[in-house]
């Protein structure tokens, strides 16, 4: 059930993140070079550059993605328990899937570190199924630091 609950709301979460990142037409697709105009190759930038732009913007996507399901998750704790306890543990889950969708295609220690904050936010969402539930948090506390050190 659990797992259930998790597909759906990662799957509603990356539709959302993916209606989000439609197509700029404000610009033309297909523009002529003009003959006195330098090769697109020879202002390639290298391969490291490219990585580190990548990384960063990894970084950039998946911490703003975290601090907005951190909101989320103390907007949920605010309203008590049992509906807001309820409520917390399905913030994690929306969390996780956000931060997953910010990870599609992304490899390195970043993403790594990335993954396990997701994983440690689907493991509280998953603990979050009773009222009189006390998760612990500091494997996601662990993990954030984990991540935000591997972006520094």
């Amino acid at each position: 059930m659990r797992s259930i609950k998790f597909i759906t709301v990662s799957a509603l979460s990356a539709l959302l993140v993916l209606a989000g990142t439609g197509c700029d037409d404000s610009e033309p697709t297909g523009t002529a070079a003009s003959p006195a105009a330098p090769a697109a190759t020879s202002a390639q930038a290298s391969p490291t550059a490219a990585a580190g732009a990548n990384t960063k913007k990894v970084c950039t996507d998946v911490d703003t993605a975290l601090r907005a399901a951190q909101a989320k998750i103390a907007e949920a704790e605010a309203i008590g328990p049992p509906a807001g306890h309820f409520a917390v543990g399905a913030a994690y889950f929306a969390g996780a899937a956000a931060i997953d969708a910010q990870l599609v295609g992304a490899t390195g220690p970043v993403a790594d570190a990335g993954a396990k904050v997701a994983d440690a936010m689907t493991a509280l969402g998953d603990k979050y199924d009773s009222p009189q539930a006390k998760p612990d948090k500091a494997p996601l506390e662990t993990a954030i630091s984990q991540f935000r050190s591997a972006c520094a």
